[in-house]
């Protein structure tokens, strides 16, 4: 009786050793195909297969450690190629920010404003208060503002702007409600003056309409107590389109800078832990 316990035992035991090499060949196998994939740059495909390296070998625990650090190789790796990308589109970007610049006008009270206005010098109507028209500027952070002005006999209370093809399709900015600052409503000598100021993301949607219909002819209403529509003229189509290339740029800048950041803190930490790990590999 006891022989057949201690035979039973035996043959248990071999069988789980055999399971467990088994297993621990095929999270071998699939360690040294990540590996390869890294090599040839397949970095996703060898994250995917680091991810199985475990549930191949739950123990296998050389070959889930080595897993770990190669891990961390890939991810400096794909950090390192955010600092490539960045430095390759840099200087394109700041060629073209410093082009466009040369176009704008900085509108800054020291006094008042922390963050100055950039204001298309080509536009005619860029300070207007006198005639019925679009106004658009730039803040330095790459924030467009789209200010309707109306001039006129009587009062319109509008609030908000709406664009419009021949065809029918249009494109309208979020209501922004009279507050007596940024949006304000007097008389003066006959005329009725009104003017609000659309930040992003409420301008957004006519910006884009804008920029995409091209030439196509553009109406602009006023929505509000009253109606009131006319046509948008050239020089404020060109200065609405060229705010929004400068407001991109800057936008572009500014996020390749954080990318920059994030990615050269990110490649401190792994080879900190690269270097704690080295002796995990296989």
């Amino acid at each position: 009786m006891k022989y057949r316990i201690f035979r039973f035992l035996a043959v248990a035991v071999t069988v789980f050793c055999v399971s467990c090499s088994g297993n621990d060949k095929e999270a071998r196998s699939a360690y040294m195909k990540a590996k390869a994939l890294y090599e040839s740059g397949q970095y996703d495909k060898a994250k995917s297969m680091i991810d199985s390296i475990e549930i191949l070998g739950p123990k296998a625990f050389d070959e889930i450690r080595a897993g770990l650090q190669l891990s961390r190789v890939i991810e400096r790796a794909l950090n390192e190629e955010i600092l490539k990308r960045v430095d390759s589109l840099m200087p394109i970007y700041r060629e073209e920010q410093e082009r466009l610049l040369g176009e704008f006008d900085l509108i800054k009270d020291d006094e008042y404003q922390t963050e100055g206005l950039l204001v298309y010098k080509n536009n005619p109507n860029k300070l207007s208060q006198e005639k019925s028209c679009l106004r658009i500027q730039v803040t330095e952070k790459g924030e467009m503002q789209l200010l309707s002005v109306y001039c006129g006999a009587y009062p319109l209370q509008h609030e908000s702007v709406k664009v419009s093809l021949p065809d029918g399709t249009y494109a309208m900015t979020s209501a922004v409600p009279y507050d007596g600052a940024s949006n304000y409503r007097y008389y003066i000598d006959g005329r009725n003056i009104e003017t609000i100021t659309y930040s992003e993301p409420k301008m957004r949607p006519v910006a884009d309409f804008v920029v995409a219909a091209g030439n196509r002819p553009v109406t602009v209403s006023y929505e509000g107590k009253k109606p009131f529509s006319f046509k948008l003229d050239n020089a404020t189509r060109k200065a609405i389109t060229e705010s929004y290339k400068l407001s991109t740029v800057i936008k572009n800048i500014a996020a390749l800078e954080r990318e920059d950041v994030i990615a050269s803190r990110a490649i401190v930490v792994l080879n900190r832990q690269i270097e704690e790990h080295k002796n995990d590999s296989i």
